[in-house]
């Protein structure tokens, strides 16, 4: 018996698509809140035409959901229960913690406080052997 494999869905090139990863990005950042396609390509800094190009990749892969509808227009938000999303706050909050931490060594050094916390660091090393 012959098994086909179906490709894998997403394909990776379909969401390394720059405008794609804006949109996501955009979705992700602001996901408490739902959006129609023009404020999506708003936000995402992106043209109409171009998230009407890539809208499909985003339907297919369950990354959007309506959230509700007023006249023709549609409301959008990010689906946070799919699991590319969840890969994806994940990683944008390990960004931003990542951001933080950068920019409080950065002020430390700024001071001298990062020389002082080393030596404080190693004075307590020192104190736990003991």
């Amino acid at each position: 018996m012959e098994v086909l494999l179906k490709p894998l869905q997403p394909s990776v090139t379909e969401l390394m698509d720059p405008s794609v990863r804006k949109v996501l990005e955009f979705l992700i950042e602001n996901r408490a809140f739902d959006y129609s396609k023009e404020e999506i390509a708003e936000g995402a800094d992106i043209s109409r035409p171009t998230l009407y190009r890539i809208w499909s990749v985003l339907e297919k892969n369950g990354i959007l959901k309506v959230t509700r509808k007023y006249g023709k227009t549609q409301l959008y938000k990010v689906n946070e229960k799919n699991e590319i999303v969840k890969v994806l706050i994940k990683l944008e909050i390990a960004a931003v913690k990542e951001q933080f931490r950068r920019m409080e060594n950065t002020e430390l050094s700024m001071f001298g406080a990062d020389k002082k916390l080393k030596r404080l660091k190693v004075s307590e090393d020192r104190a736990k052997r003991h």
